[in-house]
C-alpha cells in the first residue's frame, strides 16, 4: 500500500458520521485546524461535508479565487440541504481592479437564502516576521484600511458584514480603532481567542476588548511556555488549556444569541514568538506603542499558567502520524463542547 492511500484511507475512517449526536449547529469548523486532512483528502476535501459529519453546523469556508456559478450553487445547495449557515473567508479588494469581482462574489453570496452569516479576511500574517520595522506595518496598515474603505458600500449593498481577524498584525486596542474608523455596522471582528498573545496581550485582555465588535469567533484553548528567547503559544484541545470556554460562550451569546464558534484545533509545533529579542520591537514605534504594563502581564499570565499536558508537537512525525494526531485532537474537542456547552447546539 503507498503512502498516498494510506493517508486517504485513515482520512476517509476518521469522517464516520456523528449520527445519533446532536448538531451543534453554532459550532463549525475552519481549514486551518485541518491541513494533514486537507492534504490527505486532496481534491475530495469538503469542509461542509466533513461539518456534516462531525455534527457541526457552522463550516468555515475557504472560498477558492475560481469558484463560478456552479461552484456558488453547489455551496448554497448544501447549505440549505444540510440546514448550515457558514461563513465566508474572501480577500477584501486591494486595489480598484480588484473591486469588480468582489462585487460579483458578494453579490454571489447574497444569493444563498440567508445562510452566509458574514465574509472574514485575516489581513496579515505575524507583524514581527512579516515585517522588518514599524514603517513597513504603517505602509501595510494604510493599504488594508482603504481595503475597508473600498469594500464597505459593497458590503453594505449586499448587507453582508465583514469580520476582521485578530491574526497577528494588530494589537486590539488598534484593531477596534480600525473598526470604528469604519462608521459601518458591516465592519466587526472575527475574535481569535489566542492570536493576539503574539502581540502582547492575555487571552482576556484581548476578549474584553474584541467582544464588542465581534461578529464571529475562533474557537480554540491556549497552552503557553516559555523558551529562551520568548513565549511558546499553543492551541491545545478544550479542556486542557486556560481559558474559561463556557463563561467565554455564554459573553459572547449574550452579545448574539446565534453567534458563531469557529473552531481550529492547529495542530503543529509550538509557536514561538521571540519577544525577548530585538527584532522582535522593531516592528513597535510610538505610533503603535506596547505599554510596558502589557508586557509585564503577559509575563505574569504566562508564568501562573504552566501547561497542563506537554504542549502539542509534530516534528518528527511521519504524514500518518500528524493525521491522526490531529484528528484526535479536533474530535476532542468536539466531545468536550458537545459536552460540556450545550448551548451550542
Amino acid at each position: 500500500m503507498t503512502r498516498r492511500s494510506t493517508l486517504t484511507g485513515l482520512a476517509a475512517a476518521a469522517l464516520a458520521p456523528a449520527a445519533q449526536s446532536k448538531v451543534l449547529k453554532n459550532m463549525g469548523t475552519a481549514s486551518p485546524g485541518l491541513t494533514a486532512r486537507i492534504k490527505a483528502m486532496g481534491k475530495d476535501w469538503d469542509i461542509i461535508e466533513y461539518s456534516r459529519e462531525k455534527g457541526l453546523g457552522a463550516p468555515h469556508i475557504s472560498l477558492r479565487p475560481d469558484t463560478d456559478a456552479a461552484g456558488f450553487a453547489k455551496i448554497r445547495n448544501q447549505l440549505n440541504k444540510y440546514d448550515m449557515r457558514a461563513t465566508m473567508l474572501v480577500r477584501t479588494p486591494r486595489t480598484d481592479d480588484e473591486l469588480v469581482k468582489y462585487d460579483a462574489t458578494l453579490k454571489q453570496l447574497s444569493q444563498m437564502d440567508g445562510r452566509i452569516a458574514c465574509v472574514h479576511d485575516p489581513f496579515s500574517g505575524r507583524r514581527y516576521e512579516q515585517f522588518k520595522n514599524a514603517a513597513e506595518f504603517h505602509e501595510f496598515d494604510n493599504v488594508c484600511k482603504l481595503a475597508v474603505r473600498r469594500a464597505e458600500p459593497v458590503l453594505r449593498k449586499y448587507k453582508l458584514p465583514l469580520a476582521i481577524e485578530n491574526h497577528k498584525g494588530w494589537r486590539s486596542d488598534e484593531l477596534v480603532a480600525w473598526v470604528r474608523s469604519a462608521q459601518s455596522e458591516y465592519v466587526g471582528v472575527c475574535l481569535d481567542l489566542v492570536n493576539s498573545v503574539s502581540l502582547i496581550e492575555t487571552p482576556q485582555q484581548t476578549i474584553d476588548t474584541l467582544a464588542p465588535y465581534t461578529i464571529y469567533v475562533s474557537f480554540k484553548d491556549i497552552g503557553v511556555d516559555f523558551y529562551k528567547d520568548g513565549i511558546l503559544l499553543s492551541e491545545v484541545p478544550f479542556g486542557e488549556g486556560h481559558l474559561d470556554l463556557a463563561a467565554i460562550v455564554a459573553k459572547m451569546q449574550k452579545k448574539d444569541r446565534n453567534m458563531i464558534f469557529q473552531l481550529e484545533m492547529l495542530t503543529r509545533d509550538p509557536l514561538k514568538v521571540p519577544i525577548f529579542t530585538e527584532q522582535y520591537w522593531k516592528v513597535y514605534d510610538e505610533k503603535s506603542p506596547v505599554p510596558p504594563r502589557d508586557l509585564a502581564m503577559l509575563i505574569d499570565y504566562v508564568r501562573n499558567h504552566p501547561p497542563k499536558k506537554p504542549l502539542p508537537k509534530t516534528s518528527g512525525l511521519t504524514p500518518e502520524q500528524h493525521l491522526a494526531l490531529e484528528d484526535k485532537l479536533n474530535q476532542q474537542c468536539i466531545d468536550y463542547a458537545r459536552a460540556n456547552l450545550p448551548s451550542l447546539a
